[in-house]
């Protein structure tokens, strides 16, 4: 067994657990939403260092639009395989303003077009309008597939949200991206949101992915 089988079943074996001791959310009452966005990427000259921003509109049934945020993140490429970054979130809830900070810590492997990566992320938010803050541990697991003689890389992925002990939110992805130039990319999915005591979430996702 190569490293690159090795690490995808020392993923699985990560997020598995964790996802089949949820108790998954009710069926009934599912809602349904949009999420619309945009990301800009620069790596910054030839040092290791990047840069993005993101932003994402959310609507919830597609009846409120009042409800986005921001992502400006800086990182670092440690290894060809491995990087970590920083970012902040600025976002705008229908009844309040919501600060967050974000570490990242994600580790790749690729083998000819197929690509699988873990990213570990740890989330501080605060609200200052309530006086609350937060904490949140984020576990993703992607597997992508780019294929050959075509501009379309379909991948699925798996999110899970926790704290501590206590499961959260799972978030599955069913999604592909579509090089429409070698510096924009379209991206399409579908998610499956799935709660802790609430009813779930079906969601499409669509956007762009610019390169500079």
């Amino acid at each position: 067994m190569n490293i690159f089988c090795r690490i995808s079943a020392i993923a699985a074996l990560i997020l598995l657990p964790i996802g089949l001791s949820a108790q998954e959310a009710p069926q009934e009452d599912n809602t349904f939403g949009g999420w619309e966005f945009f990301e800009v990427y620069y790596d910054i000259g030839k040092t290791p260092l990047f840069a993005s921003f993101y932003f994402e509109h959310d609507n919830f049934q597609y009846k409120r639009f009042d409800n986005w945020y921001t992502r400006t993140t800086f990182g670092v490429k440690i290894l060809p395989w491995l990087s970590a970054d920083v970012a902040y979130d600025f976002i705008q809830e229908p009844d309040c303003q919501v600060h967050r900070a974000i570490f990242d810590l994600t580790g790749s492997l690729k083998q000819g077009n197929l690509k699988v990566s873990i990213r570990e992320r740890y989330l501080h938010n605060w609200v200052p309008a309530k006086g609350s803050q937060s904490d949140e541990l984020r576990s993703r697991l992607k597997v992508q597939y780019a294929i050959p003689k075509t501009k379309f890389s379909p991948y699925i992925a798996i999110e899970v949200f926790t704290w501590g002990v206590t499961w959260r939110k799972t978030r599955h992805y069913v999604a592909c991206n579509y090089d429409i130039t070698s510096h924009v990319q379209f991206e399409a999915y579908y998610m499956y949101y799935a709660f802790n005591g609430a009813p779930a979430e079906h969601v499409i996702g669509l956007g762009l992915n610019f390169k500079i």
